[in-house]
């Protein structure tokens, strides 16, 4: 499976949590997922969540090294959960998160409080908005 959808934060002063937050947290919210700790290159440990829900397609959360960043290959309603997950355990407001696709071609931006649904809902198309335009402070 690959990534589909990706979690992160946009200033490179935030994060997003660790990687034994986001076990405790994954592990809270999908009881029964599997952990996986994968080494992706020789210089990087990778941590891997793994659920199977009932009825539905399994997917996965990977949860990167510099703590910025998770991601999930999982369907575009798990992938709104997923994202929905990672703001309500980082309530703070002045941490600026986004949700994108594998191709950039859009985004959400999360804040506290969000729902799966809204996620959907707020989507912007970067092929109207310009991200490197309208967020310049974002992409120096």
């Amino acid at each position: 499976m690959g990534v589909n959808y990706v979690v992160l934060a946009v200033r490179s002063e935030d994060f997003i949590f660790g990687a034994d937050i986001f076990v405790r947290e994954a592990q809270e919210r999908w009881p029964g997922c599997e952990v996986f700790d994968a080494n992706r290159s020789k210089d990087s440990q990778t941590t891997l969540v793994q659920m199977e829900p009932q009825d539905e397609p399994s997917f996965s959360i990977d949860h990167f090294p510099n703590n910025r960043m998770v991601s999930t290959d999982g369907t575009p309603d798990q992938a709104a959960e997923v994202a929905a997950w990672v703001r309500q355990a980082n309530p703070d407001p002045g941490l600026v998160l986004w949700f994108v696709d594998d191709s950039f071609s859009g985004h959400t931006v999360l804040y506290p409080g969000i729902t799966p649904e809204q996620i959907t809902t707020n989507w912007v198309d970067h092929s109207e908005h310009d991200p490197y335009t309208e967020y310049p402070d974002y992409f120096n």
